[in-house]
């Protein structure tokens, strides 16, 4: 049976995405998520066939027998790590089965409905609500009593800040217990500004004399007037902002108060670029609105968006990752092909800044490298990355690393190594382009050996997939129409619906 199971992971990958691409431009999108579930649930049957084989019908998590550590496998600590996702991306689940597959205990607290909830290495799920604010993450800490935290997006990072300060003063020693529990996991509460703001962490980017573009800060509360001696063109960006939903390139002085004004505007709102434009009209120019968000308007960089994941404790870097973007889920957005890279002046910035503002966790830098292959410091996201759950073929797993710091100790088991230098992640490249070459030519970031979790992160999938085919139809047949909604904020202008 080891064999079977062993032959058809090995073979499905191929099958897959070789046979499913044609089908999908063929058939459409539904042809393309049967096959998924068909493999899917293959895999789901084969698992639980080995399982029984084994004398048990329930698919329990297997170490391999430690060797040459000093201690068996059982003596091994049995450190409790909570992974917290606001949003149902995959990110989440990742990082989660590689902390399980080194070790870890983890439990989740996701949104209902989360692709993690179906995976079989989490130990316990709680549920996560955005009302009321904070109970949700209190009482998962109460009741898994973790001995770290762990950030899947921005805003799991923003409301461990704003529960720090809630507990900080408290009179309770529990409370108290808790902040000091977010301090361990993210860093200090003295750097919690530069972690959420792009302003505050280029501020000390440039305090310490590091490469980066040069910036011009408009604070929030401030009256926007037109700023001078701009060259085009420039990027926009706005604080408390992630996953590319406030950035924006520009080209012209008439586009900068509109742009400004736009980002303003709550990201879940549709109508936001025509806000914008009303807002940053000339007619109501003389108002002298304030601004509610600190933007950024910042020097354009050519070159080739890169980025370093790092897995540091107290301001010390204990293992990092640098890959250079070869392609993009949708513009200004995420990565969804990846080439890994050997960069010393990335990993020297990285490791500068981790210092600097003493952080601890899991944490990515942006960069652009120019012409010269200087780096060029963009922005910090203080948690989790798509590719931090990578094992590299030479040793390098972030996971790993926690592991060896918090308990002084080998892992009592090994990822999967990463054995190409071009990865296609998973599902964000089949997103991008069923059809793409990358999955056929390079390795691509499936967990196999998680096939439900497969199943639900496919199904989300699709629904992003139909949305976008039916964008491109619209594209090529009613482009005035695109270009109407566009205008009135009604349709997304990076493309990804």
């Amino acid at each position: 049976m080891s064999r079977k199971l062993s032959a058809l992971e090995s073979s499905v990958p191929g099958l897959f995405f070789a046979v499913v691409p044609t089908a999908v431009d063929s058939f459409g999108p539904v042809l393309y998520f049967a096959c998924a579930r068909f493999i899917a649930g293959h895999l789901s049957y084969l698992s639980v066939e080995r399982a029984m084989n084994r004398g048990s019908c329930t698919p329990v998590r297997s170490f391999p027998t430690a060797t040459n550590l000093g201690r068996a496998d059982a003596d091994a600590p049995k450190l409790k790590i909570l992974v917290i996702a606001t949003r149902k991306t995959p990110i989440a689940a990742r990082i989660s089965m590689a902390l399980a597959d080194v070790g870890f205990r983890v439990a989740a607290l996701t949104p209902h409905g989360h692709p993690m909830r179906r995976s079989r290495k989490i130990q316990d799920h709680f549920a996560y609500h955005t009302r009321p604010q904070l109970k949700s993450t209190i009482r998962a800490i109460d009741r898994w009593s973790p001995d770290l935290l762990v950030c899947a997006d921005d805003r799991a990072v923003g409301e461990l800040q704003t529960l720090h300060q809630r507990t900080a003063a408290s009179d309770d020693k529990v409370r108290r217990h808790i902040s000091k529990l977010i301090e361990l996991s993210i860093g200090p509460a003295t750097s919690f500004a530069a972690m959420v703001n792009k302003s505050e962490f280029l501020a000390r980017v440039e305090i310490e004399g590091l490469r980066f573009p040069r910036t011009i800060v408009i604070p929030a509360t401030r009256t926007f007037e037109s700023v001078p001696e701009l060259i085009y063109p420039i990027v926009v960006k706005a604080d408390q902002s992630y996953g590319g939903r406030c950035v924006r390139i520009i080209n012209s002085d008439a586009d900068v108060r509109a742009t400004v004004w736009e980002l303003q505007t709550p990201t879940t709102w549709r109508g936001r670029r025509f806000f914008g434009m009303i807002l940053g009209s000339e007619a109501l120019a003389p108002l002298m609105l304030s601004l509610r968000r600190t933007i950024s308007l910042q020097q354009y960089i050519p070159g080739r968006p890169s980025n370093r994941a790092v897995i540091c404790w107290k301001g010390k870097v204990l293992a990092g990752i640098s890959v250079e973007v070869v392609e993009l889920k949708h513009k200004y957005g995420p990565a969804s092909v990846v080439r890994l890279i050997d960069h010393p002046e990335m990993a020297m910035i990285a490791e500068h800044m981790v210092e600097c503002l003493n952080l601890s966790g899991f944490v990515g830098f942006d960069f652009v490298l120019d012409s010269s292959n200087q780096a060029w410091l963009i922005e910090m996201n203080p948690r989790v990355t798509p590719i931090s759950h990578f094992s590299l073929a030479n040793g390098t797993t972030l996971a790993e690393s926690l592991y060896r710091q918090m308990t002084g100790l080998r892992p009592p088991s090994k990822l999967a190594p990463i054995n190409r230098g071009l990865i296609a992640l998973f599902p964000d490249e089949i997103v991008r382009s069923p059809s793409s070459e990358y999955l056929q030519s390079c390795q691509h970031d499936v967990p196999w050996n998680e096939p439900e979790v497969v199943s639900s992160v496919l199904n989300q999938a699709l629904q992003t997939g139909i949305l976008r085919r039916v964008r491109t139809f619209l594209e090529r047949y009613f482009p005035t129409l695109v270009g109407a909604l566009i205008t009135f904020g009604l349709a997304n202008p990076r493309g990804d619906t």
